[in-house]
């Protein structure tokens, strides 16, 4: 398939590059019809936020969060509609997390030391559950905020249909090196099946980390993040737990009510940060999502390759080619991250960089993953539990 996406020097307009340009053409347009409905809570939507006496508790779980904490805490004091109770807990921070807690008058939590079997993000969760006593359980990572009226329109969004509701924040970049994430967050969205222009295609493969809405009487019937206490991707089992359940799933965008800067301590915390998620990520979806991932990250692939070749062969026709691809590949990234993050149009124009990038931090993560069997992060070292691709 490589082989039929790719142009040899001395390739000629005849049977093989039209049977090529065909499939690019075709993987393309798929492309469209897969990134085609993202789900929004748009602002200024109407919704019924209110259930008499039903209260809500919001849920941080945070390590070494202290200049991040300030601003999600911040967020949640100017809501229109204020949470019943804020809860943080302080996994074990070095860096003053749980000063700035304090300054909020929220109540801190500092958990006993997590048991064995357990990785801290799910503990932590599970701790603050524990001792929430609201009805309705909000997660927020601490890297997370709200604009003044979103905890009223998550939860109008939530309670029509119950189950878990999943927000993956819009994502706000300030360094250019934080562009670099372009291709982690597409690919994120293709793998997680829930934004095919043909309704009965989509179907969540688990559940967005930063921002989850449940009950609370149902989140502890399904096991919760006890459930998910050796995942890495704590947030994609906890979905399945959901969704195997026959309990609602829903997964969309914060796009204008929740955000979320990922990576702002440099490009190392990024690198990291990635290669800690996306292998287990990508072999967690099922086998046809990622064959299509990997043809389409080809196909975005295939323009500039075919730019190179052609400068380098002095042979025009390729050249013009390659520029008439890489134009088109270049034109849908555009469209599917501006509805992600504020990556602007120079990411879209050079996209063939953060591309590069994202091949090369998916290779660090499968061996780390795959062969090394641990990632590090925030001071940790994480034994990986294996996940193989489903059919």
């Amino acid at each position: 398939m490589y082989r039929l996406l790719t142009l040899n020097y001395n390739d000629n307009v005849g049977p093989t590059a039209e049977v090529r340009l065909a499939v690019l053409a075709l993987i393309w347009v798929t492309g469209f019809l897969a990134f085609w409905k993202i789900s929004l809570l748009a602002p200024g939507r109407k919704r019924n936020e209110n259930s008499p006496g039903e209260s809500v508790s919001v849920i941080i779980p945070a390590r070494n969060e202290k200049h991040n904490l300030t601003r999600l805490l911040s967020s949640l004091a100017g809501q229109t509609r204020p949470p019943d109770e804020v809860i943080v807990v302080d996994d074990d921070s070095s860096d003053g997390t749980a000063e700035v807690a304090r300054s909020f008058k929220t109540r801190l939590i500092s958990p006993a030391k997590k048991p064995d079997g357990w990785l801290g993000k799910s503990w932590a969760c599970w701790q603050g559950a524990l001792a929430a006593g609201g009805d309705t359980l909000v997660f927020l990572d601490a890297d997370t905020w709200l604009a003044s009226d979103a905890l009223a329109s998550l939860l109008g969004e939530f309670r029509p249909t119950g189950g878990l509701l999943s927000v993956q924040p819009f994502h706000v970049m300030k360094s250019a090196y934080e562009r670099l994430s372009a291709f982690f967050n597409a690919i994120l969205f293709l793998n997680m099946n829930i934004s095919w222009a043909f309704e009965a295609l989509n179907r969540p493969q688990g559940a967005f980390g930063p921002c989850l809405i449940c009950r609370r009487p149902e989140y502890f019937s399904l096991g919760g993040h006890e459930r998910t206490k050796d995942r890495i991707l704590e947030d994609m089992t906890l979905g399945k737990s959901f969704r195997d359940a026959g309990s609602n799933l829903r997964c969309i965008s914060g796009r204008g009510k929740v955000f979320f800067r990922m990576y702002p301590a440099g490009l190392r915390y990024l690198a990291e940060g990635w290669t800690k998620n996306f292998a287990s990520g990508a072999f967690s979806s099922n086998l046809p999502l990622f064959l299509f991932s990997f043809l389409w990250v080809t196909g975005c692939l295939s323009g500039a390759s075919d730019l190179i070749k052609g400068l380098l062969a002095g042979n025009p026709a390729v050249f013009l080619a390659g520029a008439g691809l890489y134009a088109a590949f270049a034109a849908q990234v555009h469209w599917i991250l501006r509805r992600l993050g504020n990556f602007g149009w120079p990411t879209a124009v050079f996209y063939i960089i953060p591309l590069i990038f994202f091949i090369l931090i998916f290779f660090r993560s499968l061996y780390h993953t795959y062969v090394l069997g641990r990632v590090s992060w925030k001071g940790r070292i994480i034994t990986v539990r294996r996940t193989k691709p489903k059919s």
